[in-house]
């Protein structure tokens, strides 16, 4: 029995160290360097090279190293075998207090008082409590559940955003076409929470950002791609959107020459919002692999969209 692990983006060797110490029954091969294709039960990994995965006659499942799914749904083909996400509740939990950190940055005007500070200026404003300002937060999947789940817990205003309709705790619920106009409509601060598919490029466009209350702010922790940089930039310019907190961008690690490092309100993160730790992760990856091989369903398992 053996496991190819290939974390493509970064180091593969603490992953192939800390999945040895949860599976010690297992082989585990760190790709490309892989003795008998024939071998391999099961694919541990993150953004792989493009049709490798075809070429594992006895795969069983393929385990992803984060939470993306966007780089699986450009495969034109995949074996038929279960893909399972990384449902780790360290990153959960980091991503919304990441969310958490800048809501209250927003509500509470930190940045206006960092700036008065820097001048010696003693003066108080009057903010809103955190149960009259309104969060909504677009994606119900896990991460946009923890983000909701936290928001609600902290006090403040939750709303939700699906294309169907879910249930989420303390938090009011919008689906559809309709519940999203109004979910804008009654905005402070927007989280976008929605992966990157087809239907979800430049989701975020000038007519849905304009939608939003003059004043609102902007949090993404998903992928950059989701927002459309231009119509973004030309909302801050005009003062419509009052501030961005931005963790992913379209093209990473961003350029020097983007014009986001340009402006005093928008701030800006190296997709750190949340970290994947090899330690934790591999137990929740480990737990998968020991379910499927005692005949039972991993969890989660990842449906790919049909764009």
């Amino acid at each position: 029995m053996a496991i190819l692990v290939n974390n493509h983006s970064g180091e593969t060797k603490p992953w192939v160290d800390a999945l040895a110490a949860c599976l010690p029954e297992f082989e585990l091969h760190s790709y490309p360097a892989i003795p008998s294709n024939a071998d391999i039960e099961y694919a541990v990994v993150w953004h792989h090279p493009h049709g490798d995965l075809m070429n594992y006659p006895n795969l069983k499942a393929i385990l992803i190293l984060g939470a993306g799914m966007d780089h699986i749904n450009k495969e034109l083909e995949l074996p038929d075998v279960p893909i399972v996400r990384l449902l780790d509740p360290a990153v959960g939990d980091e991503m919304s207090q990441y969310v958490l950190y800048w809501v209250m940055h927003f509500q509470r005007d930190y940045e206006r008082y960092r700036q008065q500070a820097n001048i010696k200026q003693w003066q108080r404003f009057k903010t809103p409590l955190a149960r009259e300002y309104r969060v909504s937060v677009l994606g119900a999947g896990e991460i946009g559940r923890y983000v909701s789940e936290r928001l609600a817990i902290n006090g403040f205003v939750t709303q939700n955003w699906s294309r169907s309709k879910k249930v989420i705790d303390q938090v009011q619920s919008f689906y559809g076409d309709d519940g999203l106009k109004t979910m804008l409509a009654s905005t402070d601060t927007l989280v976008n929470c929605l992966p990157l598919v087809d239907s979800t490029h430049h989701f975020l466009d000038a007519h849905k950002l304009s939608a939003l209350p003059k004043g609102c702010n902007i949090i993404n922790i998903s992928r950059g791609a989701v927002i459309a940089d231009n119509a973004l930039l030309k909302l801050l310019d005009s003062g419509h959107i009052a501030a961005a907190a931005l963790d992913t961008f379209t093209l990473e690690p961003l350029s020097d020459e983007s014009p986001y490092w340009q402006y005093d309100n928008v701030f800006i993160t190296p997709h750190m919002s949340g970290a994947t730790y090899p330690s934790l992760a591999s137990q929740v990856i480990a737990d998968n692999i020991r379910r499927i091989e005692n005949g039972e369903p991993p969890f989660p398992i990842y449906i790919r969209p049909l764009n």
